[in-house]
């Protein structure tokens, strides 16, 4: 697996982003695109989640099937557990905008980082399955990524206090695989941050766990595909060995320093095995300027996409 994570195009960079699927992508070496949707979507089911500007199902099939007719892999990616909001009251979009009830904190006017939804409200897998039906049924996609990484708000409302957090976390996780894989018949990956420990490993408490999460590691399904996602140039990343050895197939995620993209493949270069499936480049900006950035295109691009975009070749030289 080669792969890259990209944002939704706006109405005006979709041909730009049609061109660095059928052209660069191939060219390059990378077999895979996860497209980072959140609730930027046009759901039949739920309209009234969708945030501005939402991607039609004609755009998002068009986007698949430009993907496979390049020989390229289609995954769409939601956010489904943290990543909700911002820090402050009046930042929910998607699902908690539309929602404020399945909101974990619900009575806080400020969080730590962003806002959960809350695992246990009893109709929130409902709506969630119905998003996650709505674009695979949409773009035919063999793969769905769930997100699931930074979740801070966790164990906080009356439902949820008192349960574990690493209870919590399994058993979401473990309805969401029960839909994605059972239901839906597709492969399930997520971001890996909250199954690390954030002591014992040495990341802190975001690239890990410091809340307890780490502990469901061993309570969800070994057919989830761990996206393994560290930024900074280290000597050892020990995740990558722990994950394997737990039993699941890992994909390493480098960002914007190619320096540090470097040192996260030198690593998994070094412990190769049959559940290293490859690497993901993340891009966490405009996929527009990553586009340009990549493709050459245009006007100068702001600095993370200048950086993605050397990371980008980075991983194409030097990731077989």
């Amino acid at each position: 697996m080669k792969a890259i994570c990209l944002g939704v195009p706006s109405e005006a960079d979709h041909p730009l982003f049609l061109r660095l699927v059928a052209e660069t992508l191939p060219a390059k070496g990378y077999d895979t695109v996860v497209l980072l949707i959140r609730y930027q979507y046009e759901f039949r089911s739920h309209p009234e989640i969708a945030t501005q500007n939402p991607l039609s199902p004609r755009r998002a099939r068009e986007i698949a099937n430009m993907c496979r007719r390049s020989g390229i892999r289609f995954i769409p990616k939601m956010n489904l557990f943290g990543h909700q909001s911002g820090k402050e009251r009046g930042t929910e979009d998607g699902l908690l905008r539309a929602y404020p009830d399945f909101d974990e904190t619900p009575d806080a006017a400020s969080v730590r980082y962003c806002r959960s939804l809350c695992p246990r409200h009893p109709q929130v897998s409902g709506v969630v399955r119905d998003l996650i039906s709505n674009i695979l049924d949409d773009t035919g996609a063999d793969a769905f990524h769930a997100g699931c990484d930074e979740v801070f708000e966790i164990g906080l409302c009356p439902r949820c206090r008192g349960a574990g957090n690493h209870r919590l976390f399994a058993e979401w996780i473990t309805t969401l695989h029960e839909h994605i894989v059972g239901r839906c018949g597709v492969e399930m990956l997520i971001w890996s941050d909250r199954l690390l420990d954030g002591a014992a490993t040495g990341y802190g408490e975001w690239e890990a766990s410091m809340n307890g999460t780490h502990q469901a590691v061993d309570m969800i399904p070994k057919d989830i595909i761990c996206c393994d996602w560290h930024y900074g140039e280290r000597e050892d990343y020990p995740s990558i060995y722990f994950l394997t050895a737990r039993g699941f197939r890992v994909v390493v995620c480098p960002w914007k320093d190619p320096k540090a993209t470097e040192s996260l493949l030198a690593c998994a270069a070094r412990n190769k095995s049959e559940r290293l499936l490859g690497v993901l480049q993340t891009s966490w900006c405009n996929p527009g300027n990553v586009c340009r950035s990549i493709l050459g295109a245009g006007e100068p691009q702001d600095d993370t996409s200048r950086g993605v975009a050397a990371s980008f070749e980075t991983v194409a030289q030097s990731w077989p």
